[in-house]
Order: structure tokens, then C-alpha cells, then sequence
């Protein structure tokens, strides 16, 4: 069979006829002066120059601002690029579904991405033979009307768990529509979007257990001078944003014009009374030296004050970003990052036994980090079944595959069912890309599964991709430097998971875990010893491990046998595979020895 050769589909020319048959659309319902913004980031883009798309150029070249312009006094870049993010979002969910190029402002700049979306109507035949499918994984009984998840509720700040099997009645005509989930990247990359609010909500289930609604009220200025009011109407942007990037809620923020009081009260009498519904509320004051803002976290529903806490950004430190986007960071990382506010009142509410859906989800991210070989099952059953009853539910396919690499990890004792399982992970982070490809759990799955398969470049590239999609999740940073410590880059490692573990809004004891083996390493054993006594984490069979070795290595046989005697608790013999394992993981072989020396001088043989 004769190959031939195809044009490139996303060349400079069609990219430039996606944009006219874009601001040709009257559908794109955007005022014209965004018209011009949106055609003046792709023409320079398409020119190769990018370094000219700065707030500064649009600002004097787009909008007629003077030569003084300072975009901290004025946010007119920031607040169009809003509303342009927002129609763009819009329009690809709506009108625009069948169009293959799409055009996206992702967050954090205004350089245009392109995305090529689904296939052409009719394919050459000179083309090679498609590959085979993935193994087989939970289908569903038939095919589901629900609108993917993933796509954000177009023209909506919101990410959560995906509707229930039954379709709202003004989004029947969207049954089948797949192509929709291909914007999952553009609308999260676009969430720093006001004047929204949830338009197409779906109607779920009386009893079922859903994501929370996050409803965010205008920042408020502290007073008057112009920085302070500047930050206030800039962070009502960057805030939802933020914390949008978390997986598992539905974030909801008033219009421009819209009273937080008329926010609050559409989205209770929208809501199912079962649901649960926080509000943000923040205040803000510009001084000297930086940014505070209050915020407090509130039952939606009471007014009830749960959580509250006041950030400072300094403008000295800030040099990687907008003040508001620091501040933004900060806020959003202490509500809604692993073991913070929200997800701490949301683990409370989760019932026993835990039923499929958004609950599993949650409770699998809980557990992701540590799981015992009786949670690694009861979460494989409750997530298998959630893909099977919803398949457009992104997150829940992450997170299989987390569990399948965690299967394929622990069994290497019998390796066909070790293959098995890193097969089937592969399948569902490939499932979970094809929904939701700019989602950051997404990302991070491909990067676990890519550095189970030892595909290093896709496991870093994937791993970092995560945290630029969202960089108030520490959580990315820990697993990322925990893969770098296990490949040897110790120095690298222990920058990066130090810098996270600063930035949580509360510790996680596994953190530590590597930093523990790093001291290991290094021969500080009374440091090793001193932080694995302070970060307990007596159900992880690694931290025994170590401590057992520093035993060994400071010829401490009581202590020694206390460890191996935990540790044999959670793995059975596990001297007959612990190389086995540690190579599994991608250890370095000198390392691997280090650490046998220990166990064996505490007493385990070690094959």
C-alpha cells in the first residue's frame, strides 16, 4: 500500500482560515474591539513574534492606550482577555462544535493555543493501518447522553463530577456529541472568566452524592487607593481560575454586574437541598511592600464561617507572576489542595461503603499516595464501576490508572500480572487524555503510567505539564520530585519536594518519605531517624523500610526488629522481592545496594 503524503492540519494557512471562519461567525459573539485582540495574538504568533504578546502591546496597540500604560492601574487586558477566554469557551461547546481547529488564550499569557479536534469526515485510504486498540476495559451498557464532563459545562467556571445516567431535558440534543470533550483543554486553560455562572447545569440523581458547589464572591478593596482597587477587580479573575484547576468541584462567580447576594441566591434555588455549597469571600489591601488579602470559607447555605486565614504576597519575592495571580495561587491552594479546607469538610461527608462516582474519586486521591493491598481493591471495584456506569468521567479514569500502576508496582512478584495491570493503566490514562488532555490529574496520570514504562521524556514532560496547568497544587510537585529522587537526580529531587512541602496549607506526612531516604543516603542517620519521628506514617511499608535500615546501620537490633516486624505486617517477606522492587521503580542498582546493606545488617535477608 502506497503511503502519500498529507499536509500538515495545523499549518500557518490553517490556522489562519480557522481564525477568519472564526470572526466571520456571527455566533462568536464577542464586541469588535476582542475581534481585533484575538486576531492580533494569532497574526503575531503566526509571524513568530511572540515575545511582542505582552499586556503592554495589546494594551497600546489593540485597545489605543498611551505610551504611560501600567497594567497593574489598569486591567483592561486582563478583564477583555476574560470575556475573550469565555466566548471562545462558549462557542466551541455550542456553534462551533464542528470546527477541527480550535483556538484557545491559555491562562497565564495571551499567546493563541491551537488544538486539532477530532478526525477529517473522509480519510485517504493511503494511510498505514490503525494500531490496536487498548486492552479492554468497562463499557458502558449503552451509549451515555451525558455531556462530558470534561468540557466544563460550556460557558461555565466549573469542573466537578460528571452528571448521573439521565439526561437534563435542555441538553438532550447534545446526546452523542463527543467531540465536545476535545475542549476540556481550551476551558480549563480559559477559566479566569467572569460574568459566568452555571447556564446548563445538570439534573442529578435526589440521593447522589455529588461535587460541591464553590460559589466566589467579588473580592473586596480594603480601601480606596487605586492598587488596592486595581488587585480587587483582577483577583475576581484570577481567583476562580485558580481554583477551578482543582479537580472534583463546580466553580460558580457573579458577572461583573451581578450582586453576590443575587449569585447566592439563584445558585440555592437552582441546587438540589442534598448538595453542598461553599462561599469564598475575600477582602484585599495593597501597601508599601505587598498584598493581604482575608478570605474566609462559609457554608453556602448558613453563612456559616468554617475556615479563614489571611495571605501576604510580598513584591519583592513575586517575580514569577502577577501579584493577583500569586495572591490567587495562595488562596486556592488553602481551600482546595490535598488536605486542605474544602477537601477536609468534603472527606468527612463521604459515606460508608463509598459509592461510585464523585466520592470515589476523592477518596481515591485521599488514599492514592499510600494504599494497602484491601483499599487498592475496594477503589479498582468502585472506579472500574464509575467508568463503567459515566465513561466520560476524565477524573475517574485518571485516578484508574493510578491504581493500575500501583497494582503493577506491588505484584512484580508474578510479572504477567504485573504487565497486565500496566496495560490496563495505559488504557485508562489514555481514556482520561482523550477527555480531558489539559486537565493536570490528567497529566500527571500519563506521567505515573509513562514513568511505570520507563518512557522518561514522556514521564517529565507529562509531570511538569501538570503543574504548569495548575501550579497551587503542591501535591504535582511532591510526585514529581519523589520520580526524580527515585532516578537519582537526589539534589533536584529534594528542591522541588522541599519547595512543596512549604507551600502546603497543612502537612502530609509522606512527604517526607524520600527526603527520609535521601538522609539515608547521604549517611546522616540521626537526621533520618529525627524527621521519620516527626513525619509518622505507620501504615507505609517504605517508611519501616528505612527505618529498619537506619536501625541496621546504627546497630540498633531492638529497634531494627520493631521495623522489620511492621514492615512485615504490610509486606510478607518482603526481603525475597525487595530488589526486584526497588528496580521496578527505577532505583538506581548503587542505591538499591545502600539501602539491602542496611536491612541485612538489621536482619533481613535480603535476596
Amino acid at each position: 500500500m502506497s503511503m502519500t503524503a498529507k499536509p500538515d492540519p495545523l499549518d500557518k494557512d490553517a490556522k489562519l482560515a480557522a481564525l477568519e471562519r472564526l470572526l466571520a461567525d456571527s455566533a462568536f459573539r464577542v464586541s469588535q474591539r476582542n475581534r481585533s485582540f484575538l486576531r492580533f495574538v494569532v497574526e503575531e504568533s503566526l509571524a513568530g513574534r511572540s515575545d511582542r504578546i505582552k499586556a503592554y502591546t495589546i494594551a497600546v496597540d489593540v485597545f489605543g492606550r498611551g505610551a504611560d500604560f501600567d497594567g497593574m492601574l489598569d486591567p483592561v487586558v486582563r478583564i477583555e482577555a476574560g470575556r475573550l477566554r469565555q466566548a471562545l469557551a462558549k462557542y466551541y461547546a455550542e456553534e462551533g462544535q464542528s470546527e477541527r481547529i480550535r483556538i484557545g488564550l491559555p491562562r497565564g499569557g495571551y499567546t493563541p493555543a491551537f488544538e486539532l479536534v477530532g478526525e477529517p469526515e473522509c480519510p485517504s485510504r493511503d494511510v498505514e493501518a490503525p494500531a490496536p486498540p487498548p486492552p479492554a476495559l468497562p463499557e458502558p451498557a449503552a451509549v451515555s447522553w451525558a455531556f462530558p464532563q470534561s468540557a466544563m459545562r460550556a460557558a461555565t467556571i466549573a469542573r466537578g463530577a460528571p452528571a448521573p445516567a439521565r439526561p437534563p431535558r435542555f441538553l438532550a440534543k447534545a446526546a452523542g456529541s463527543w467531540r465536545i470533550a476535545a475542549l476540556a483543554g481550551l476551558a480549563l486553560l480559559g477559566l479566569a472568566t467572569l460574568g459566568t455562572v452555571v447556564a446548563k447545569r445538570i439534573i442529578p440523581d435526589e440521593d447522589a452524592f455529588q461535587s460541591p458547589i464553590v460559589m466566589i464572591a467579588r473580592p473586596q478593596a480594603l480601601t480606596g487607593d487605586a492598587q488596592t482597587t486595581a488587585l480587587s477587580r483582577t483577583l475576581a479573575q484570577s481567583l476562580p481560575a485558580a481554583i477551578a484547576r482543582f479537580e472534583g468541584l463546580t466553580v460558580v462567580a457573579a458577572r461583573p454586574d451581578q450582586p453576590d447576594q443575587d449569585l447566592i441566591t439563584n445558585t440555592l434555588q437552582r441546587e438540589l437541598a442534598s448538595r453542598r455549597i461553599y462561599l469564598v469571600t475575600t477582602s484585599v489591601k495593597v501597601d508599601g511592600g505587598g498584598a493581604r488579602a482575608l478570605w474566609q470559607l462559609m457554608d453556602g447555605r448558613t453563612q456559616a464561617l468554617l475556615w479563614s486565614a489571611t495571605m501576604d504576597t510580598s513584591f519583592a519575592q513575586n517575580t514569577t507572576g502577577a501579584v493577583e495571580d500569586e495572591t490567587a495561587q495562595k488562596i486556592a491552594r488553602a481551600l482546595a489542595s490535598q488536605g486542605a479546607a474544602i477537601s477536609s469538610f468534603e472527606l468527612r461527608a463521604i459515606p460508608d461503603p463509598i459509592p461510585p462516582g464523585y466520592a470515589c474519586v476523592t477518596r481515591s486521591r485521599q488514599y492514592i499516595a499510600n494504599l494497602t493491598d484491601a483499599q487498592r481493591k475496594l477503589l479498582a471495584e468502585c472506579l472500574e464501576t464509575t467508568v463503567a456506569q459515566t465513561p466520560e468521567y476524565a477524573e475517574a479514569w485518571a485516578m484508574l490508572a493510578y491504581i493500575y500502576v500501583d497494582e503493577s508496582r506491588v505484584r512484580i512478584d508474578v510479572p504477567e500480572v504485573s504487565k497486565a495491570a500496566l496495560a490496563k493503566a495505559e488504557a485508562a490514562a489514555a481514556r482520561a487524555e482523550a477527555l480531558a488532555p489539559f486537565s493536570a490529574l490528567t497529566q500527571q496520570a500519563i506521567s505515573t503510567t509513562a514513568y511505570q514504562k520507563r518512557d522518561l521524556a514522556r514521564f517529565e514532560t507529562a509531570g511538569r505539564r501538570a503543574i504548569a496547568i495548575n501550579p497551587s497544587d503542591p501535591n504535582l510537585q511532591v510526585i514529581l520530585g519523589n520520580r526524580l529522587f527515585l532516578l537519582g537526580r537526589y539534589d533536584e529531587s529534594m528542591a522541588v519536594l522541599k519547595q512543596a512541602i512549604a507551600s502546603r496549607p497543612a502537612p502530609v506526612a509522606t512527604d517526607n518519605v524520600n527526603i527520609i531516604y535521601d538522609l539515608y543516603r547521604r549517611g546522616d542517620y540521626a537526621g533520618a531517624l529525627a524527621l521519620a519521628d516527626k513525619a509518622k506514617m505507620p501504615g507505609y511499608f517504605a517508611y519501616w523500610l528505612v527505618i529498619a535500615a537506619i536501625h541496621g546501620q546504627t546497630g540498633n537490633t531492638e529497634g531494627a526488629a520493631d521495623a522489620l516486624k511492621r514492615l512485615n505486617a504490610i509486606r510478607t517477606n518482603y526481603g525475597a522481592v525487595m530488589r526486584a522492587d526497588f528496580r521496578n521503580r527505577g532505583i538506581p542498582e548503587a542505591f538499591i545496594d545502600q539501602v539491602a546493606d542496611g536491612l541485612r545488617k538489621a536482619g533481613m535477608p535480603v535476596e
